[in-house]
Formats: structure tokens, C-alpha cells, sequence
């Protein structure tokens, strides 16, 4: 499960300065004991209705579900990358690139 592999990575992105979280369609209780059954050290917040995965273009082509991906957004609030990515736990390294370029130069 992809949520498991970014639970095992999520130190080497909060190194990076990033705030990371999960955006769900499940609703608030099943999104909590998701979060506890997988010991998550990570906040899945609920979007039942999607207005927020909508807002990132993270819903299903033709469905109404959201795709699995990633969305990188830099302090200002711009979007620096967006992914649609079934296997974005595999795919840290690239994430953490993103997030490398978001910050800018050191």
C-alpha cells in the first residue's frame, strides 16, 4: 500500500522542509482509523465531496474518485509539480527532487 511506503520515507521529506499530508474521499472516521491502522505519522484530512482534490486536479478522468499522485507546493502556495502517480511511495526520489527545486537555490 502506497500510503505505508510514504509513511516509511516521510522523514527524508520532512528533512527537506516539506509538510506532508494525505487528501482522501473517505470520510473523517474511516480516514482516522486508516491513520491509526497503518501507524501514520502523517494527517489524512477528508474531502468527501472533492472540492479541494478539484481544486489540485487530482480527481479521476471520468470518475468520481481521486487519483493516486502527488502534489508538490512551494511557500507562496504556487504549484511546483503535480503527478498522477499510482506508485508515488516507490517514487521519493523524485519527490524530493521537486521539492529541491521548489525551494530554490540553497
Amino acid at each position: 500500500m502506497q500510503l505505508g511506503k510514504l509513511q516509511e520515507t516521510v522523514r527524508e521529506l520532512t528533512e527537506e522542509g516539506a509538510a506532508v499530508l494525505v487528501i482522501s474521499i473517505d470520510h473523517p472516521e474511516d480516514a482516522r482509523r486508516l491513520a491509526v491502522d497503518l501507524s501514520l505519522t502523517f494527517p489524512i484530512l477528508s474531502d468527501p465531496q472533492m472540492n479541494v482534490i478539484r481544486q489540485y486536479g487530482m480527481k479521476g478522468a471520468g470518475m468520481e474518485m481521486a487519483d493516486m499522485g502527488y502534489v508538490v507546493i512551494d511557500r507562496q502556495g504556487r504549484i511546483r509539480e503535480r503527478q498522477i502517480d499510482r506508485q508515488f511511495g516507490e517514487h521519493v526520489g523524485t519527490i524530493v527532487r521537486a521539492l529541491r527545486q521548489a525551494k530554490g537555490p540553497a
